[in-house]
């Protein structure tokens, strides 16, 4: 009884409760980056969480792990989405180039820093030093549109060029996350209940293969005549279900797994403007309710907790101030934005939540479960400074 009132309690909440979120009220700016991003969601799921009403204990999760794994994989799959190839040519290859570069050099920094750092601070195994080293990376490189959602219509029209750049980029270097996340789910152990366990090796890796290839070929028959609408919606559905269900059988991601049918749909089916329709209809209620989960799991530490998480967030601006400055020398397009356009992809929005989260329920462990409360910290503090950030780099646009 109390997992179903539990489940039912955070699907109204999510809901009923995200037409009050992703909107600009006439509040602080601190608040109003809460409401813009869902921020409070993720503090509702504390207070849900075993550490206040224990509603959302660890029982009740581990029961709706199936829930937890749709909502990755339907945020993977929108994701994947963005990646037409149609659309990524009507830009310049060399904006492209520079997204990734940013996205490549903002990881490299971040997991430098954070390989060498790391066992001053947990007395891990090597193989969990790369692990988490590779999905903190991950998420730093990751990039939202928090700070531009902020600006005002006369910041926007005095500084398009630097403003659309940054869209851009925004939407580019979550695919070197996403990539740089691939070593970790398929050759590294992953923990489980009594042993380590390694998936994706000789055997498996052949079985992985196949299987993705006949679910591709599996969906595009389904997708070769046009279909109502609500069929379709059937079938996007089925389809997210069954291989975020197949993904966790197999000990792989369910945002990585669904991340890559997305983009082999969106380039290869003539419905993707219906899927994609359907995928981001209930976007902000899914993003809501990951949110809930991760915040459920998220254990409040001592003082040193938000020491560690203010080191995480200024190297991560120190990696992403570095690949903005790598930009300027791509070539004489790039050199017309300031050098400081780091400045500017600082917030890191959604897609590091599902990242963090995919990691929790990969890798649980108690060294884990603080970690990812680092992290969380991290991507708040970010979030909170990033439109102030990106107002000062527009101030210097526009001198």
């Amino acid at each position: 009884m109390k997992i179903f009132f539990a489940f039912l309690l955070i699907i109204f909440l999510s809901f009923s409760g995200y037409h009050l979120s992703f909107r600009k009220f006439g509040i602080p700016l601190f608040a109003r980056t809460f409401y813009l991003t869902g921020l409070e969601f993720l503090f509702l799921g504390l207070l849900l969480g075993p550490q206040f009403f224990n509603i959302l204990d660890v029982y009740t999760c581990s029961v709706l792990a199936p829930v937890t794994a749709l909502l990755l994989g339907w945020i993977g799959m929108l994701f994947g989405f963005q990646f037409e190839i149609s659309k990524l040519r009507r830009f310049p290859r060399i904006d492209f180039i520079a997204g990734l570069l940013e996205g490549l050099l903002t990881l490299v920094v971040v997991f430098g820093g954070i390989y060498f750092t790391l066992p001053m601070i947990l007395e891990i195994s090597d193989y969990m030093r790369i692990v988490m080293s590779v999905v903190l990376a991950s998420a730093a490189a990751c990039t939202a549109q928090t700070g531009l959602a902020m600006l005002s219509v006369r910041q926007i029209g005095n500084n398009q060029s630097i403003v659309k750049i940054l869209r851009y980029l925004s939407s580019i270097d979550g695919l070197v996350a996403m990539l740089a996340l691939m070593p970790v789910f398929m050759f590294l152990p992953r923990l489980s209940g009594m042993t380590a366990t390694r998936f994706l090796i000789e055997y498996d890796f052949l079985v992985a293969i196949v299987s993705f290839a006949g679910i591709l070929i599996l969906y595009n028959l389904f997708l070769v005549y046009r279909r109502e609408q609500s069929e379709l919606n059937l079938i996007i559905i089925g389809m997210v279900i069954f291989i975020s269900g197949f993904s966790s059988a197999m000990n792989f991601s369910p945002l990585l797994s669904n991340f890559f049918v997305g983009v082999c749909l969106v380039n290869l089916t003539g419905e993707k403007e219906k899927i994609y329709t359907t995928l981001v209809s209930i976007e902000k209620p899914v993003y809501l309710l990951l949110l809930v989960f991760l915040g459920s799991a998220w254990y409040l530490q001592n003082f040193w907790a938000i020491a560690i998480a203010a080191g995480y967030c200024l190297l991560r601006l120190l990696g992403k101030m570095i690949g903005g400055l790598s930009i300027s020398f791509l070539g004489p397009r790039m050199k017309a934005y300031p050098p400081t356009l780091g400045l500017g992809l600082v917030g890191q929005g959604g897609l590091p939540f599902a990242i963090l989260f995919d990691f929790q329920q990969g890798f649980q462990s108690e060294v884990v479960d603080a970690v990812v409360g680092i992290a969380l910290i991290s991507i708040i503090i970010s979030d909170v400074m990033s439109p102030t950030l990106v107002g000062r780099l527009l101030k210097k646009g526009d001198e």
